[in-house]
Formats: C-alpha cells, structure tokens, sequence
C-alpha cells in the first residue's frame, strides 16, 4: 500500500513538473521542457514551423506534415549572427501566451494547456529599425515523454520595409532540429552563406543577370529578380564591383530604344530609386509617376549596391502603357561605375538583354540575347585592320622594286598584291559596320570605340574611290594624289588600331585584360619589321649610287612616290631588282607569318569570349572524358 501511495505522489510530481499551463521565462535559455528522466527524442521530425512574409511581420504556422496533434510547445525568435531574442509576437490563439524571455518584451510564445493542437497560427512583428537575418526556433511535445527541442523554421531576411522568407533547400518532413544549447557566442563559427539573392530562381522567381550563366554560377556583376505575388510585382536588383548604379529596363525588342528604365542609385552612400527613359542610345531621368514604383529595402554591402522596389501594374510612361500582368516584355539589365548629374552614366559594367520577351509572371530560366553578330563584328575589323590592312600597306611602302622581274595580270605584283588586301579590307570593314548596325538597330557615339571606328570606317570607305579618281602619271596633281591617298590610309589605319584597344574596355566585347598585351605585342612588332625596311631601304639607295647604274632602286619609294609626276628617275627598261631584295624578301615572309599568326589569336579569343570560361569548359569536358 505504501509503494503504491509513493508511485501515484511521483507520478503526480512529475506531471506538475511537466508545465501543463507553459514554459516559464527560464525555458529561453535552453527550450528544455522539465520532464524529469526523460531525454528529447532524436529520431524523425513529425513537426515544423512554416513562416510567411506579411507587410513588417511574419504569420506563423506550427504543425506536422501528416497532421499529428501536438500538447505543449515554445517559440521564439533569434539573430542568427548575434543569438539576441529578436522581435515580438502578436494575435495569439486561445491555446498560447506570452512569454517574456527579456523582461518587459513578449519575444516567446508558449502553450496555456495540455490539450492536442494543430496548425496553431500567430505573428511575430519585427522591430523598427531591425535589419538581419532571423530564424525561429521551437520545442514541439507530441505528449509528456515524446518532445522534440531546438526545430528551426527556413531563415528571414529582415529589412526596414520588407520580410523576404528564403526557401528551405530541404524538404519540409527533414527540418533538422539544433541539439540545445542554440547559440553560444565562445563556439559560434560563422559559416560561407549562399547569396540569399538567388534563392527562388527559376523555380519561385525570375532572375536574369550578366554576364550570360551567372544566375546558375550564383556569380552575377548585375542581377535582377522578379517575383509576383499576386497583383504585386516585386524587383530585386544588386550589382557589384564597386558599381553606382544597377538598372532594370522593360522593352519591347532586345535592343536600347523606348524602354522604361527604373534605376537603383548610390547617392553618397544612399540608395535612391529612379525612373528614365531610354531615347535612342541615350538614357534620360524624368520624374516618377504617383505610385508608378516604391523603394522597399536597400543596402550597401562590400562595394555592392542591392535594392528592391515594387512596380505598378499598370503605368503611363512616356504615353505609354506598360502592363507588367499580359505584355511580354524583353528585360535590360545595366549597371556602371560612374553617376550624371541627374541621371546615370555609361554602363561600363554591364549591358545584358533578354534574349525573347516573355510575361514576368511566367517563371522559368531567362536566357541572354545572342550576341554572335558582335563577336563576326570584332572578328572582321581584326582581320582588317591587324591582318590585311598591315600587309597591303607594308607591299606599297617597301616592295615597289621587288619581284620586279614578273608582273600578275599585267600588273607590279606589289601593285596587285596590294590591291587584292586592301580590297579584302575594304569589303570586310563596310561588311562589319553593317552588322553592328543591324546588331544595334541605330548608331551611338557613347564610347571612345564607337565614334572613332566611325572615322575608321569612313577614311576606308572613300579610299578605293579617290584611287579610282587617281591623275594620270606626269599629271600636275599626281603628287598631291599620293601624298592624300598615303595620309588618309595611314590615318585610317591609326583610327582602326585606336578604336581596337578601345573595344577591349567594352563589357559587350568580354575580352580579358591581357588581349591588350597581344594587341601591344603586335604594334611592337609592326612598328619594328617598318624601322629594319626603313634602314635597309637606306642601305640600298646608298648602295645604288656607289654603283652609279642608270636605274634608280629605292625599296624606300616616299620620295619618288610622294613628289614625281609620274616620271620615274629609274630607267624605264630596267627590270632588275633593288640591292638586298633578298633580304626584304625573307622579312615580308615573316612578317606575313607572324601577322598571320597574330590575327588568328585574336580572332579566335574574341569569337570564343569569354576565353576563360570556353577554356574551362573545355578542359572539364577532356578531364570528365
């Protein structure tokens, strides 16, 4: 009779122990329910916490999957970073009250009685000023000697004017639990997190970035985030790089023209939100219609700038209507390092469209516009102006009295030869203006490239026709003739190499930095292979004259070629090479080679770029193979 008596006053201590009315303030510290003897179960979570985003607060879900009641529960939420309480909870259920883990402050929830519950639903209201990462965690008792401590929900993004919930990577049925104690400042190893911008892409929301495949490599300079919820349209958009500012644009075509843009600006170290408008190639700031867009959350991190906005449905720009819910539209993504004074500058950081217009509540993955006819555009005015070009100029400077002994079609062979190159120059420079005109839609003259491989392409397009316009020999105006003909081409020739460096500095061209080391190495070349011509055509007129011959052999033909009249002091009947043609010979060969070789490189990087990311592919396919 005693034990008996003894067993039911243990029994009766242990449910008292057991807090049927809820966790006291001293459960915070660890979330352990006082079940004495009884330890938290470790085998499969029937329970979890589900958190939805709301305006400034986020609705709770406390449940199980397979729809299993639940007795007693405690919840609260922490800093991820510094393990503060953070927050207060709000709108509780008959069956929950609150607890105050610091004094004054109702930062945990806890259960009021011992009957089953499912599905229970409460807010947690975020603090005024709070920006960080949450996470919530709880302690679920299925009944007094089965519970579970330390169930965490999926991470919060907090904002001043915004909550973004980041999607699990687990299956809800496998939330881990966090063996007590949850945070502990001594042991705490901060752990490489995944950018929580990509977090949805392709799957809950539409990400398109550059350069083209960042999204997947979660590696982007400038990015931006669509998502739709409901009839709101939200935009993400971050940029690295020490850029000022990162831009959106919504167009109908894939090219710059007519399109909305809204800009997310670094204003000496505050992000400002504005609307423009792109006319032509050249973007202007006009103020933002009532309503048309609003600035929910910012942040300058690390030389990055991030930002994210929400946008009408429907708004008036420009007279026109742009209707985000049945309009597909092409997205344009931009971002700099430079700002206007009232407005944005070049985007030398990036420049990226969409490659087709979809509707933005259509999920799925964005791909970039093609951008072959700009690699065929580069590959062509390199074969110009470093290959074709170089070669025709060297035969008309240096090899008038070379191979003197045959003629081709009738002709001098340097006279054909030259002709043939730079015929081939002239066909393939007017052929590369085109493309990039039918690549761009309209000309712009925003970059040093541009409006200098203008005058490139205007000097070689008048070229063949003042050669056609040539006087003839012994005419009074054929010295004025050779000295504009020898002035416009060399000056086209300068302008092509000029406007060729530039366009490394282009993010459209994605070349490396170092093609300019190759684009210098040849110059170097170019520039020597024209001094050791220069000396040996000295040499041979020298050599000439000490032999006293009625023909006149100058390799280095300025002289004759700028100022007679056609009257050449070599005798007419003389078919005899100048001295050391030789060796001019053998310095053409390779100079033709190494050129040669020169043009196929570059060529190659730029139809290829990015070189280092084709290079990787490339050798992972071997490696894998």
């Amino acid at each position: 009779m005693s034990r008996t008596l003894l067993l039911l006053t243990i029994g009766v201590l242990a449910k008292v122990l057991g807090l049927p009315n809820g966790a006291p303030p001293e459960t915070c510290s660890d979330l352990m329910p006082h079940h004495p003897g009884i330890s938290p179960q470790s085998s499969y979570l029937p329970y979890q916490v589900l958190p939805a985003a709301g305006q400034g607060r986020v609705r709770l879900i406390l449940g199980s999957p397979q729809g299993l009641a639940y007795e007693g529960f405690m919840i609260f939420a922490r800093d991820i970073e510094t393990g503060d309480y953070i927050g207060e909870f709000a709108n509780l259920p008959d069956s929950a009250k609150f607890v105050e883990c610091t004094q004054g402050v109702q930062n945990a929830v806890t259960h009021t009685n011992t009957n089953k519950k499912q599905n229970l639903e409460l807010d947690w209201k975020a603090p005024v000023d709070y920006e960080g990462t949450i996470i919530f965690n709880s302690t679920f008792a299925q009944d007094y000697s089965t519970y579970w401590v330390g169930v965490e929900s999926p991470r919060v993004n907090v904002f001043k004017r915004s909550i973004e919930v980041l999607a699990s990577t687990t299956p809800i049925t496998t939330y881990r639990t966090t063996t007590p104690p949850y945070f502990s400042p001594t042991d705490y190893t901060p752990k490489v997190e995944e950018d929580p911008f990509y977090t949805g892409c392709h799957t809950t929301k539409n990400c398109f970035g550059a350069p083209d495949g960042c999204i997947k490599s979660k590696d982007c300079v400038a990015a931006v985030a669509v998502i739709v919820q409901g009839d709101q349209y939200l935009f993400e958009m971050q940029a690295r790089e020490k850029a000022k500012y990162v831009a959106v644009g919504l167009s109908d075509d894939k090219n710059m023209g007519d399109d909305s843009v809204v800009e997310c600006a670094n204003e000496d170290g505050e992000i400002a939100l504005h609307m423009s408008w792109n006319s032509g190639k050249h973007n202007t700031r006009h103020a933002t219609p009532e309503g048309a867009v609003q600035l929910e959350s910012r942040a300058i991190r690390d030389g990055a700038i991030y930002c994210k906005f929400r946008r009408d449905k429907l708004t008036v720009v420009h007279e026109r209507k742009y209707d985000l819910v049945n309009t597909p539209y092409h997205l344009l993504v931009a971002a700099g390092t430079e700002l206007r004074a009232n407005g944005v500058a070049y985007h030398n950081l990036v420049y990226l469209p969409t490659g087709a217009s979809k509707k933005l509540s259509d999920v799925g993955e964005w791909t970039a516009a093609s951008d072959i006819l700009i690699r065929v555009h580069g590959a062509l005015m390199l074969a110009s102006w470093i290959g074709t070009a170089s070669i025709g100029m060297l035969l008309a400077r240096y090899y008038r009295q070379t191979w003197v002994n045959s003629q081709l079609c009738g002709k001098d062979h340097w006279f054909a030869w030259h002709r043939f190159f730079m015929v081939l120059t002239w066909s393939m420079t007017i052929a590369a203006f085109v493309i990039i005109f039918v690549e761009l839609g309209s000309w712009s003259s925003a970059t040093i490239h541009a409006s200098v491989g203008l005058a490139t392409t205007i000097l070689c397009f008048i070229q063949p026709f003042m050669a056609a316009m040539r006087p003839h020999p012994g005419a009074p105006r054929r010295a004025l003739f050779n000295w504009v003909h020898w002035f416009v081409g060399n000056v086209a020739k300068i302008c092509g190499l000029i406007a060729i460096f530039f366009a490394v500095r282009l993010n459209k061209a994605k070349l490396p930095e170092w093609f300019d080391w190759i684009l210098t190495a040849y110059v170097v070349f170019h520039i020597l292979i024209h001094l050791i011509l220069t000396f040996l055509g000295c040499a041979s007129d020298r050599l000439s004259r000490e032999r006293q011959t009625s023909q006149r052999a100058n390799s280095f033909p300025m002289k004759e070629f700028l100022h007679s009249h056609g009257v050449s002091t070599v005798h007419l009947d003389a078919r005899r090479d100048a001295p050391h043609s030789g060796m001019r010979k053998f310095i053409f060969a390779v100079y033709f080679v190494v050129v040669a070789a020169f043009v196929a490189a570059l060529v190659v990087i730029t139809v290829l770029a990015p070189i280092e990311e084709t290079w990787a592919t490339f050798t992972n396919t071997i490696s894998n193979y």
